[in-house]
Order: C-alpha cells, then structure tokens, then sequence
C-alpha cells in the first residue's frame, strides 16, 4: 500500500514539474469555451469541437462520435439530408431540413440536429438518455470541460482533469492563438448587438422570417412593416382578428399540423382552410408539419406546400446573422416566439445593410 502511494506521489510530482516546465500560461475560464471529452479521450479544441447552448439546450459536435469511443457511431447521408448516431442495436435519425429526430421504427422524438459550418451539432440530453451515456460538466484552469461518459469509462472527472490539465493548458493556448489574440469568447444566445462587418446577400437573395403564431401580437409592432411568416396552431385560426391582422400586413399564415395521422391531419387541413377564408379571405396553402414525408401526398392533394427551415436563431442577432451568411440561396430562419422581440432589432439592422430581399413565404415570386 505504501509502494502505491509513493509511486502516485512520484507521478503527481512529475506531472507538475512537466506543466511548469512548458511554461504554459493558466488562464481563467472564458465564457463560450469548452472543452470536451469522450470518456478518457480529450478533443481537439476547434470550432468544429465547440459545443454551444440554443435555447437552453447544450449542443455537442458530431465529431464526438467519429472515433467509437463511446460505442455511438456517427454518419452523414447528405443527400437524404439526414445525421445518424447509431449503436450495435440503436440508431438516432435527424431530419436536418425537417428539424425532427426519429429512430428506425418512426417513433419521433422532441430534438433536433443543428449544422454548423457544415459540422452537425447534436443535442446532448437527447442523445445520452436514449443510448444510455452520461455527461458532466466540471470547470478546469482553462475553460469548462463537457465529458461524455459510456460505461467503459476509466477515469473519474477528478482524475481526468489531473491528468489532462497540461494538454488542456497547450490547447487553449493553441486556439487563442488561432482567434488571433482576440478574447476566445462565442457570442451567448441573447447577444443585444451586432458587432461584425454586415454580411451581404447574393443578388436577390431571400430571407424568410418564421414565428410562432402565438406571438404574433406582440411581433407585429416590431416587425414595423416587415412581412413574415407565422406557423399557427388550430388555437391561433380561431381568433379572427389576427387573421385579418396578418392578412392586412402582408404576413404568410402557416397551418401548423399536430396530428400524427393522416385522418387527423386531413381534418385539421380542412378546419384550417375553413378558418382563413371565413376570417381573412385567405386561401390555406402552407402547412409546417413535424414529422416525416409520410403525408406529402395529403399536403399535394390539398394544394398545399410544406414549410421547412433552413436555420434557427443561434448566437443571438450576429450569431443569426452570420449563419445566414453561409446560405447564397434564399433562407427560411425560425425564430420562435416573443423570446425573439431582442435579437430582432439588431437582426433586421443587419439583414437590410446586407441588403437581403426580407419576405413572407410567398408560392409565387
């Protein structure tokens, strides 16, 4: 027992004398930098490593799962539009375009995927309790260190931390660098400002801003002329004077589908066609609806056309901004509801100096 401590002893002294050695600044934690950790495995430090919250949601990078460490798997099917986290007997499917997440017998689950740069951003309460890994989040010298943990796991946080602490050190001091010498900060989801240089549009280029309906009343007065477009609930139809409201203010109505089958869906397709002409005169040609393409015939027969997002607000307006930067097509952004009236200021500041063609969600040009 004694021969065990003395050589923990030895080691510890080692370690230290190693950090001191490299001269390796310790630096305190910055707010948006974290590092992250597949059970014993430190990532890379990188852009395309940075996890990030979205609406309180803490989103991890798909890189995570390219080594098979945790014993999930990753693959990208591009052309289906689709991210999959699988396991030997588990697999997660995220419809990018669609935002929803399913597994291999279509059972839905309340998640979705995020890209990045062309990196898939996965949310990690989600992805942990259904293939059963754990995660913590410890602070360090340096920055906050997410570590995902399967059941093969050796060493606790502790430990891990001990160990990790110089290659943390060399590796933040590797990604200042990188930022060049700018404070390593990402912008935080309630960015009051936009402080980058405009990002601007292909010609003619589109955004189409979407809302929830139920805050419509409130998105109005700050909209000030802008046209968006609202997804409404069966709830929202039934209030005729904001339906006359967005219909007088060039606002595209969405019919925002609940049902989970195709009789439900049907109904709610007829009530909703119903509602918009009695209150509005307005036809009903926009449907959002959360699941897979199980009813894109129904939508068809309807003469209805599916609304899908291309973005969610992210990073506040400048985060948003820059997001819809990497588009040069026309981008539908979904925004929320009320939580949105802060950003929205700078957000519109920023996409007329790009010079972007803001519309509701027409059928026709």
């Amino acid at each position: 027992m004694k021969n065990r401590l003395r050589r923990f002893a030895a080691l510890a002294l080692t370690l230290l004398l190693l950090a001191c050695l490299t001269g390796v600044p310790v630096r305190a934690s910055a707010d948006g930098v974290y590092f992250t950790a597949a059970n014993d495995q430190l990532m890379e430090l990188t852009a395309d490593t940075m996890p990030f919250y979205s609406n309180d949601v803490l989103y991890v990078s798909s890189r995570l799962f390219e080594g098979g460490e945790l014993g999930v798997s990753y693959a990208r099917h591009t052309s289906l539009g689709l991210a999959t986290l699988y396991s030997s007997s588990l697999d997660l499917r995220f419809d990018l375009a669609g935002q929803v997440a399913y597994d291999k017998q279509n059972n839905l689950y309340p998640g979705y995927a995020i890209e990045r740069g062309g990196v898939v951003f996965f949310p990690l309460n989600m992805v942990c309790r259904y293939f059963g890994l754990t995660w913590t989040q410890t602070a360090t010298d340096t920055a906050p260190l997410i570590r995902v943990k399967s059941g093969s796991v050796v060493l606790s946080d502790a430990d891990f931390i001990y160990a990790a602490t110089r290659l943390m050190s060399a590796r933040y001091s590797d990604y200042e660098r990188a930022q060049g010498g700018r404070p390593v900060t990402q912008p935080g989801p309630n960015d009051p400002a936009v402080t980058d240089p405009p990002i601007q549009a292909a010609e003619g280029q589109k955004v189409y801003l979407l809302f929830d309906g139920g805050a419509a009343r409130d998105l109005l007065p700050a909209l000030d002329g802008v046209q968006a477009t609202f997804l409404l609930t069966e709830e929202d139809l039934s209030d005729g004077d904001l339906l006359r409201a967005l219909a007088a203010g060039g606002h595209a109505p969405v019919l925002r589908l609940a049902g989970d089958t195709e009789e439900a869906a049907a109904a709610a397709l007829r009530r909703g066609r119903e509602a918009l002409w009695q209150a509005a005169c307005l036809p009903l040609e926009l449907v959002w609806y959360d699941g897979g393409e199980a009813l894109e015939t129904l939508f068809a027969d309807a003469g209805c056309v599916r609304v899908r997002a291309d973005l969610e607000q992210s990073g506040g307006a400048a985060g948003t901004l820059r997001a819809i930067g990497r588009h040069r097509e026309d981008v539908a952004v979904y925004l929320g509801g009320s939580g949105s009236l802060e950003l929205l200021p700078d957000l519109l500041r920023g996409l007329e100096e790009g010079r972007y063609r803001i519309s509701a969600w027409r059928l026709t040009a």
